[in-house]
């Protein structure tokens, strides 16, 4: 959507991450969009990123089509001087812009504290996962009916190696209504209704990467009352959307989740209170030059847990 003279006003009067922000929270649905669009016309053009031998690794032309669209709109925006770090190459042959911003965000630029006031365009990292739950999306072409829901745009801003804000679209929120939540560490979560209380501690998980360590994880916070349901989905988006939205914790006690999976959601999860780690509860590390597999795996909890009782539980049942 295009913006008025008063809105640009705004927007050039705010500081850099609170543009940075206002920009991404467009871009993501605009990326959205154009998820909906490839799958309504039915080619997906999937292809196999995994080397023989390995476990499939999905991609689609919306991927492609959302990571070009993101990368190619920030660094328009931010005259090139942005480090992205993505999942898919930039390749498409859809060569989407959108250089619109929401003015929601601009909104609560005089809430952010100072440190964050004074970062500079060659000062983040910003890490893209243009369709967060691509087994999901690709499912339809399988026969499969796909858990659409579970698919996110996740863009997540880094700074001195910390996440410090992050989007994530949910295309699909009831039906094709779509959704976007966004958050700023030391300003707040917005786009839902935070849960803060419980009575079941459920746990969600991986559903396409699970193995003899995730279930050893699982099996602990159980004998420690920690856990009285296991959900399963795709997607480290929708399963930090879930924790918001009620589950106690995500917990993935394996090295196949990448930093550009997490940064976003780590952002907003800690903006609405909650935590995200590894599994040792040490912070993930988000700098330029990192290998980008979370080789500590994640763990997240929600607002409503203490964060440390569930380090302490899986220390004797994982070998990360």
């Amino acid at each position: 959507m295009a913006n008025n003279q008063e809105s640009e006003e705004m927007f050039q009067r705010s500081c850099f991450i609170t543009r940075l922000v206002a920009s991404s929270v467009n871009i993501s649905e605009t990326a959205g969009s154009i998820i909906k669009g490839i799958m309504s016309g039915g080619d997906l053009k999937i292809v196999d990123k995994a080397d023989s031998g390995q476990q499939a690794d999905l991609q689609t032309e919306a991927d492609r089509a959302a990571q070009y669209l993101i990368e190619k709109s920030l660094q328009e925006k931010f005259q090139n001087r942005l480090k992205i770090i993505g999942e898919e190459e930039v390749t498409s042959k859809i060569p989407n812009r959108d250089l619109s911003f929401s003015t929601e965000v601009l909104k609560i630029d005089s809430k952010l504290p100072e440190e964050l006031r004074n970062i500079k365009e060659e000062d983040v990292v910003i890490w893209v996962d243009p369709l967060d739950g691509t087994s999901e999306f690709a499912a339809a072409s399988k026969g499969r009916t796909p858990n659409l829901q579970q698919v996110t745009v996740l863009i997540g801003i880094a700074y001195q190696g910390k996440s410090i804000a992050g989007v994530i679209h949910q295309p699909y929120f009831q039906g094709n209504e779509g959704r976007t939540l966004w958050g700023i560490v030391g300003v707040g979560a917005y786009g839902l209704q935070i849960c803060t209380s419980g009575d079941e501690r459920i746990i969600v998980t991986t559903r396409s990467h699970s193995n003899k360590g995730v279930q050893n994880a699982l099996e602990s916070l159980q004998k420690k009352k920690l856990c009285d349901k296991i959900v399963q989905v795709s997607g480290a988006g929708f399963k930090v959307l879930r924790c918001l939205e009620g589950a106690a914790a995500y917990v993935f006690a394996s090295d196949g989740c990448k930093k550009w999976d997490t940064c976003a959601p780590e952002a907003v999860l800690i903006a609405a209170g909650g935590m995200l780690t590894d599994i040792s509860g040490q912070r993930i590390n988000y700098h330029a030059d990192v290998q980008y597999p979370n080789s500590g795996g994640v763990l997240a909890t929600c607002p409503w847990v203490e964060h440390m009782p569930y380090v302490e539980a899986l220390k004797d049942s994982c070998n990360l």
